[in-house]
């Protein structure tokens, strides 16, 4: 599946297919409600944003820009510094 082809899915779909071909391979807690975790598929990633009052999945997008990933790496440094 292209990311075209998965971002064109309603919710209910592409977060059945996160849980047969994903790999979740990280996540970060937003200040708001919601842990977002990064899961890749295939050839490219998507973000899943999760209702921490409910653990249903809300939304589902695309991680396309450098920008995006920009949460990811400080989250890694925080926890890269905790360790030593």
């Amino acid at each position: 599946m292209t990311l075209e082809e998965f971002t064109a899915l309603p919710l209910d779909e592409k977060t059945n297919y996160l849980w047969d071909y994903g790999v979740c391979i990280g996540q970060r807690l937003h200040p708001e409600k919601f842990i977002v975790c990064i899961f890749h598929l295939e050839d490219f990633y998507v973000e899943a944003l999760y209702s921490r009052n409910n653990n249903r999945v809300n939304q589902i997008r695309p991680l396309r820009e450098l920008p995006e990933w920009e949460a990811y790496v400080e989250c890694t440094l925080r926890q890269l510094v905790q360790l030593s």
